[in-house]
């Protein structure tokens, strides 16, 4: 049997212009007849843009702050996506709401960077999508789990089997992507988006 094949679109406002109304599928022209305001906004029209470029079937969809992240491919393959916007927080009280006692820990050792917390935020949110689990009451349930021996690994209410991959996009935004199981998963960037190191978990 194949390993499955995602791939996961990328791409910031640079895209918005790229954006045809014409070219919208019929559940997104039905949303733009309910909501036309949606049409004037940098995500919908970054994210509608990926779409109208995806290869392979979408499964998942993020944008924030004029970014956004289409992924593709899935089959039946359970998978998610999420992006966000980088920028000043208090990392330790959202993460009192969101995240385990090890999870906290772990961010504490690493001073509370933000780098470290978007990265655990989207891990979590891809995870949420991929299970079919509800933002923000099940946050605590999904995320990164430690071991003795030193291994770090993504779970859903406490198993495993899932792989994951993490980087910024552009230094300004951090992306994730979940899926479970084994997959082979391709990062392809628009409009002359890039991204950094890509960190992967098991």
């Amino acid at each position: 049997m194949d390993t499955p094949h995602l791939i996961c679109l990328i791409a910031d406002n640079r895209t918005a212009a790229l954006y045809r109304p014409d070219a919208l599928n019929e559940a997104d022209r039905q949303r733009v007849q309910r909501h036309p305001t949606l049409a004037t906004r940098t995500d919908w029209q970054v994210s509608r843009y990926l779409k109208q470029q995806a290869p392979l079937p979408a499964c998942s969809l993020s944008h924030s702050k004029g970014a956004a992240a289409l992924l593709c491919g899935c089959g039946t393959v359970k998978a998610g996506v999420d992006i966000e916007a980088i920028r000043p927080r208090d990392f330790a009280a959202l993460a009192g709401w969101v995240a385990t006692e090890n999870e906290r820990r772990i961010l504490s050792a690493n001073g509370w960077q933000a780098d470290g917390f978007y990265r655990l935020w989207t891990l979590k949110e891809a995870l949420l999508k991929a299970a079919g689990l509800a933002f923000p009451a099940d946050m605590a349930r999904v995320g990164l789990q430690t071991f003795s021996d030193g291994p770090t690994r993504l779970h859903v209410n406490g198993q495993h089997g899932w792989q994951g991959i993490s980087t910024t996009v552009n230094g300004s935004w951090m992306l994730s992507c979940v899926w479970q199981g084994q997959a082979e998963i391709e990062l392809q960037t628009l409009g002359g988006s890039a991204c950094g190191p890509v960190e992967r978990y098991g």
